[in-house]
């Protein structure tokens, strides 16, 4: 499992990013975990920052993020 930071730091964004795509699916989904007195946080499955990566180069490349999630559904992405 992968934390929000992990995934921030392999795609070049920033955690915030990677909750906000997240909630659009674009990445899958986030477990919420306890953390003691830390609060709570996600963590994603390990295939998490190769996606992130790819959904930023697709953004980059000016797809939107409409595109990039048809793009996932049409399975572009094989881990998707």
């Amino acid at each position: 499992m992968a934390g929000s930071d992990e995934i921030a730091k392999a795609a070049g964004v920033t955690p915030t990013t990677i909750r906000r795509w997240a909630k659009a699916g674009l990445l899958p989904a986030g477990k919420k975990v306890h953390r003691g007195r830390r609060g709570t946080g996600l963590v994603f499955p390990e295939t998490a920052p190769a996606q992130a990566a790819w959904v930023k180069a697709q953004l980059d490349a000016g797809r939107t993020v409409e595109e990039v999630r048809q793009a996932l559904a049409d399975g572009e992405y094989p881990s998707a």
